[in-house]
């Protein structure tokens, strides 16, 4: 067999080549494992080093080796992330795709950029994390390049020639290990964040060569000819309106608030910056969207405050909220079973309470 290497050459991204030099008689060539990061304001998004460190540590099982790389697609002559925090999780090349479209999200534009960076270097697994634009752009890759792909991973690896994946289903209720054929081809992955923190650092490991950074343009049609969907404008949903599996504090009312109740919860949920949950007999009973329901046969939701009003405290509902870090229940019923999971019990209406402590913050507001 003969040995070579590959050096990658800067020039433009329609016309990237690899350079292929003949050392022995052993075949040997660097594969890639990429993450593709996220960032707004010039900021990678929160959970970006959760996802470093997760990929960092699939590229170190591999009996081959492997090269780390980091994904960022960007406008040029705008200001975008301190790459050189990228080496702490043992990132060693970061590919800079720049052009102008990638200013701001656009499900065509990542997938035709990413798509072209993918043919050229034929990485073997490629992941990005479960965020939205995450579940938009890569399924759409993949269909397009006709390449394996797995969503909604809670933990990833590659072993012999198959991706092997962790989901979860049923809103954390079951967890199914998959196995997927990859017959050489890339893989790709969208990765659930949020549960593992961000990684400690990489002491004791062998220091690493210093983090090649790859500039590349792609070829992107005009925007005209190419967007089904233009951006406008973003704009943030009102706090209470927040999906509740990603908020930090929930407003949850049950039957004991009555459909009148819900106006109350909302105003307050806005004035905490929380998001509006509710038990299944006040969906059920149209007092709110049943994409509101939190418990066994809704929503399971972890967030840093729960505020329980008017509800009971049946084994339904509090299997959707019982990993709270705060509970604070407001019920006139000493005996309701949800005083039992609260860190502070109110004894009183909730509907009165609530519009008490909205008035005292409007107040303290003014």
């Amino acid at each position: 067999m003969l040995f070579f290497a590959v050096a990658e050459v800067k020039i433009p991204c329609g016309m990237m080549g690899k350079i292929v030099i003949f050392l022995d008689e052993v075949v040997f060539l660097m594969s890639e494992i990429w993450a593709v990061l996220e960032y707004t304001e010039a900021e990678l998004h929160e959970q970006s080093g959760e996802l470093l460190g997760e990929v960092a540590a699939i590229a170190e099982r591999q009996q081959e080796p492997a090269t780390f790389c980091a994904v960022l697609l960007v406008a040029p002559d705008t200001k975008f992330p301190d790459i050189s925090l990228l080496a702490a999780p043992g990132v060693q090349r970061v590919y800079l795709l720049e052009h102008p479209q990638l200013a701001f999200y656009s499900t065509e534009a990542y997938v035709t950029t990413l798509s072209q960076l993918i043919q050229l270097h034929s990485p073997k697994l490629v992941v990005t994390g479960a965020t939205p634009n995450g579940r938009d752009w890569a399924p759409r890759l993949a269909a397009q390049l006709h390449l394996p792909f797995v969503s909604g991973c809670a933990s990833l690896d590659l072993q012999h020639d198959a991706m092997l994946a962790l989901r979860v289903l049923y809103e954390g209720r079951a967890y199914a290990q998959t196995r997927t054929a990859l017959h050489g081809d890339t893989a790709l992955a969208t990765l659930s964040l949020g549960g593992r923190g961000i990684p400690t650092g990489r002491e004791g490991l062998p220091s690493a060569p210093p983090m090649e950074i790859i500039h590349m343009t792609p070829e992107i049609k005009p925007a005209r000819e190419q967007e089904r969907i233009r951006r406008t404008a973003i704009k943030a949903p009102s706090p209470e309106a927040v999906e509740l599996d990603a908020a930090e504090r929930i407003v949850a009312g049950g039957h004991g608030v009555g459909q009148e109740g819900f106006t109350t919860i909302a105003a307050f949920a806005h004035q905490v910056s929380a998001a509006v949950g509710a038990t299944r007999v006040a969906t059920d009973l149209g007092w709110i969207e049943h994409a509101r329901q939190i418990g066994a046969t809704g929503k399971i939701v972890r967030p840093k405050l729960y505020i329980a009003c008017g509800i009971s405290g049946a084994a339904q509902h509090t299997s959707g909220m019982s990993e709270s870090q705060t509970v604070v229940a407001i019920n006139p019923d000493r005996t309701a079973p949800i005083f039992a999971l609260a860190d502070l019990g109110l004894l009183g209406d909730a509907n009165q309470i609530l519009s008490l402590a909205t008035k005292m913050l409007n107040n303290t507001s003014s």
